[in-house]
């Protein structure tokens, strides 16, 4: 395999072969073990880089399946995090709002994100760690967010046993039901006076309809006014509801409750006319709260469904049946 060398003895006047020394044949020795282990090492880098290892092929896998599943748990934690943000919001601005409470700050909603173990079974897991992190730290961010809402909640609810009775009386619906055609004729605040064309205040609101629609009451109450107003009102329905707030019914056509009677929520008061100082059929709906006007837009809170209108409705006739508030629609 190896050329052989020789040398010419001048003593034997003849040619011998060199013979390598021990040094020699242990360098030679060690080069070709290094190159071997080498070429090992290449062939083997080659085969597994185009052969993968039952192993490997294994590990490849569950890295995919691992993948899927996190692509699909962070598409389930958006959809979480977007009901939740959704929850926040209604807690905020709809039931702090109708218990006059101040809304969680954002410091509070927004702060303990981190430091928690309750997820460290996660990082364990394999995969890539980058992912198996951002996933832990968002189920920790929404587990520490829903239980600052959870609080919240307790706080809300708590408020409202302590203010049942103001959450009856406070009108918070509208006085005619969705299910009947109606629009809005004109909102509060200063317009252009009907009859004398001047601008002027406009203490509520004007919503026509056709003849004959009922009217409910807002809020629990006592009727103090029922009769034909000297104002301008025409045939007319004033409900103290207590805590400050009075509602009035302007413009009806019949008036089907009496001084002092005592009305709940949804109980039909009269029905849509065009009685008083009026230009068509409509009723003029309108609050006060200690004496000053207040938009009525403003506390038009549970907007009820038709259907959950007409349920409201009908309860106030079963006298002996106990209250019971109607669920919202979550539209």
């Amino acid at each position: 395999m190896f050329g052989r060398k020789y040398y010419l003895n001048p003593e034997t006047l003849q040619y011998e072969r060199v013979k390598m020394t021990k040094r020699q044949l242990t360098r030679f020795s060690v080069v070709c073990a290094v190159g071997l282990m080498v070429l090992a090492v290449l062939f083997r880098h080659g085969f597994e880089r185009y052969y993968p290892t039952p192993r490997q092929v294994m590990y490849e896998r569950e890295n995919t399946t691992l993948r899927s599943e996190y692509t699909s748990l962070n598409t389930e934690l958006q959809e979480v995090e977007a009901q939740l943000s959704e929850l926040r919001n209604r807690d905020d601005r709809f039931y702090r709002s109708i218990l006059s409470l101040e809304p969680v700050p954002s410091s509070i909603r927004d702060a303990g994100t981190g430091g928690s173990e309750r997820n460290s079974h996660l990082r364990s897991l394999r995969g890539e760690p980058g992912i198996v992190m951002s996933v832990s730290q968002r189920i920790e961010n929404i587990s520490n967010k829903m239980d600052i809402q959870s609080t919240s909640l307790v706080a809300v609810y708590k408020e409202a046993i302590n203010n049942q009775q103001f959450l009856a009386c406070r009108p918070s619906i509208h006085p005619i039901s969705p299910a009947d055609p109606t629009w809005l004729a004109s909102s509060y605040g200063y317009r252009k006076d009907p009859f004398t064309h001047r601008r002027t205040a406009h203490h509520g609101i004007d919503i026509a309809g056709p003849y004959g629609l009922d009217i409910h009451a807002t809020g629990d109450g006592t009727v103090i006014t029922a009769r034909m107003s000297r104002y301008g009102y025409g045939r007319e329905v004033r409900v103290d509801h207590g805590f400050g707030f009075i509602t009035i019914y302007g413009h009806m056509q019949d008036i089907d409750v009496k001084v002092g009677q005592k009305v709940k929520r949804g109980e039909v008061v009269g029905t849509l006319g065009n009685t008083g100082r009026s230009t068509g059929p409509h009723l003029h709906y309108e609050i006060r709260k200690n004496g000053h006007t207040v938009n009525p837009i403003y506390f038009f809170f549970e907007n009820l469904t038709a259907k959950e209108y007409t349920i409201l409705a009908s309860r106030v006739n079963q006298s002996d049946a106990p209250y019971e508030p109607v669920a919202m629609s979550q539209k």
